[in-house]
């Protein structure tokens, strides 16, 4: 019998069956994340184990030097893995290796402080096993989208330019590219993690561009934020490497550095020899 919400909770994870066990894998790129690691990891466990129990956390610490990765170590056990690299490669190499080792028929990232409500974790998940959509991304400029930050105005306004200036130049209907949380069909995640280029902030764009070069299946969905660790992106500060990247992603596309005919058949739409 499939298991079922009780009422007024949240769908648990349930839909069509999967050859993977693993319904849900939900990355975690960490670097020197201690003061708030184990309260937002072990909430994010509480939750997947009540409303998505065929779930896996996948940690990849990313070279910390804070204690983080030995906390890591003691959570470590069944649902919950642990990749590790001796040395600080950037936010993308990390989540590249988690992506790596996920064994989810969908399989989510998400920033180390776990910022977003969980339930768009499962929200996710059936869009992705049960729709077939390609990619879901979290997108802040959505009318339901709930997200108080407190900023000077300054950065306000870098921001803003910055967010323009990506559509404009790569991300054409996708307006935030930088919300900490996608999730990817495993397939998908297969065939674009081992594309990616960029390890730091500008992977998130290079996705995106790759996604969108291949016409792959995108939705976004609002995201309402319930908590916040420190943020280490200064877009006044971050804002000029980010718009040399996306230079480079032009370049890489012109020498045939992201095509893939996985991809491509991912999204075939040849109707005309159907």
């Amino acid at each position: 019998m499939p298991r079922g919400a009780a009422p007024g909770q949240p769908p648990l994870c349930v839909g069509r069956k999967d050859p993977s066990p693993v319904r849900l894998s939900v990355v975690i790129p960490v670097f020197n994340a201690a003061p708030f690691l184990e309260d937002s990891l072990r909430g994010l466990q509480a939750y997947l184990d009540r409303r998505c129990p065929d779930h896996e956390i996948v940690a990849a610490n990313d070279g910390s030097t804070d204690g983080s990765l030995e906390l890591l170590r003691t959570l470590e056990g069944e649902g919950f893995r642990v990749v590790s690299s001796p040395t600080n490669r950037g936010k993308f190499a990390a989540i590249r290796d988690g992506m790596a080792a996920a064994a989810g028929s969908c399989r989510v990232f998400t920033d180390a402080d776990v910022p977003f409500d969980h339930s768009a974790l499962p929200y996710i998940e059936r869009l992705i096993n049960d729709r077939g959509f390609h990619l879901v991304v979290g997108d802040r400029t959505l009318p339901d989208s709930v997200y108080h930050e407190s900023q000077p105005w300054t950065r306000r306004l870098s921001t803003s330019l910055f967010r323009h200036a990506v559509r404009l130049l790569v991300t054409g209907g996708i307006p935030d590219s930088q919300a900490g949380l996608k999730g990817f069909r495993a397939d998908v995640a297969d065939a674009l993690f081992p594309l990616l280029a960029e390890t730091s902030f500008a992977g998130d764009i290079e996705l995106l561009y790759i996604a969108l070069k291949h016409n792959l299946a995108i939705r976004r969905i609002p995201v309402r934020l319930q908590r916040q660790g420190p943020s280490t992106v200064r877009p006044s500060r971050h804002a000029w490497a980010m718009l040399r990247a996306l230079t480079r992603l032009r370049g890489r596309w012109r020498r045939g550095l992201y095509r893939s005919d996985a991809l491509a058949a991912l999204a075939a739409q040849r109707y005309w020899e159907a």
